[in-house]
């Protein structure tokens, strides 16, 4: 049976989901990795996320960045993350994810974006959300596309992966208060 988007939940991270995280972090790791700069062999164990996790909940406590993860089941597919919230003179945030290479092309990263961008309306009253996107990652792009961000400018050779410089694309979408 295929799991849809409709059994996607939504929860901030909490420093009791870090085998959860860890489990998710470990088997999408070269994956991620394609994209991203390495977190280190240093995160990969279950301490390092907890603390991770732990500083998360403090600045989403502070309002300054917002984490998200991702569930289907007891398992996480993906995390959302707000972060740079401004709501003092720019109302914006910077949205960043990751989901898994497992669940991929089942709709639930758009979703999951979705959710994450009614969380920032309603409870940050946020009226902007940037995203910054490697120009070779097409299915980040798509995920921009289906959730109405509008790409608006491109940097060159500008991100240092694996020695080589990505171009990335600048996103960003306008919110309704």
């Amino acid at each position: 049976m295929q799991t849809t988007p409709t059994s996607l939940q939504i929860s901030p991270t909490h420093p009791e989901y870090a085998k959860a995280v860890l489990a998710f972090e470990l088997e999408n790791r070269r994956y991620f990795e394609q994209w991203i700069a390495t977190r280190g062999d240093d995160y990969y164990h279950e301490q390092a996320v907890s603390a991770s996790l732990q500083q998360a909940q403090m600045s989403a406590n502070l309002q300054k960045e917002c984490h998200y993860l991702a569930w289907v089941g007891s398992e996480i597919v993906g995390r959302v993350t707000l972060r740079h919230i401004d709501r003092v003179f720019f109302h914006q945030a910077t949205l960043g994810y990751r989901f898994s290479q497992r669940h991929a092309g089942q709709g639930f990263a758009t979703a999951a974006v979705d959710i994450v961008i009614q969380l920032a309306v309603a409870d940050l009253h946020l009226r902007r959300l940037k995203a910054v996107v490697a120009a070779g990652n097409k299915a980040s792009q798509r995920i921009m596309e289906k959730c109405h961000f509008q790409c608006i400018s491109r940097s060159h050779a500008t991100t240092l992966l694996h020695g080589k410089w990505l171009d990335v694309l600048h996103y960003e979408r306008r919110l309704s208060p």
